[in-house]
C-alpha cells in the first residue's frame, strides 16, 4: 500500500477502528515514516479517552467526596464541558493531518 494512504488512515481511523487500526499499521510495516504516523495517530486517540475516563474519576470523587450534589454536578459540567471541547478538537485535528497525507 502507498505511504500516504496509510498515513491518512491512521488518522482517519478515528471513524471506524480508532487505536486498533494505527497499532495494526505500527505492527505491520516497516516503513520508519509511516511508524511515525501510526504513533502519532495512536497518541491522538488515546488522549480523548484517557481524558474522559479521568474527568469521570474526577466526577465520581467528587460526588463520594464532597457529599454535595451541587458542587459536585458544578464540577461536572465544568470539566466534562472542557473535555467534550478537548476531545472535539483532537477529532478535528485528527480529520485534518489525515486530510492533509492525502493531500500532500
Amino acid at each position: 500500500m502507498d505511504k500516504k494512504i496509510l498515513n491518512g488512515l491512521s488518522y482517519l481511523s478515528i471513524f471506524f477502528a480508532p487505536i486498533l487500526f494505527p497499532i495494526i499499521v505500527l505492527i505491520v510495516s516497516s516503513d520508519k515514516d509511516v511508524n511515525r504516523h501510526a504513533i502519532r495517530a495512536t497518541i491522538l486517540h488515546l488522549i480523548p479517552v484517557i481524558l474522559t475516563i479521568v474527568g469521570l474519576i474526577i466526577v465520581g470523587a467528587t460526588g463520594l467526596f464532597t457529599n454535595n450534589h451541587k458542587s459536585t454536578g458544578f464540577v461536572a459540567i465544568a470539566l466534562l464541558g472542557a473535555i467534550l471541547l478537548i476531545d472535539l478538537g483532537v477529532f478535528i485535528y485528527n480529520l485534518v493531518l489525515g486530510i492533509k497525507q492525502f493531500v500532500n
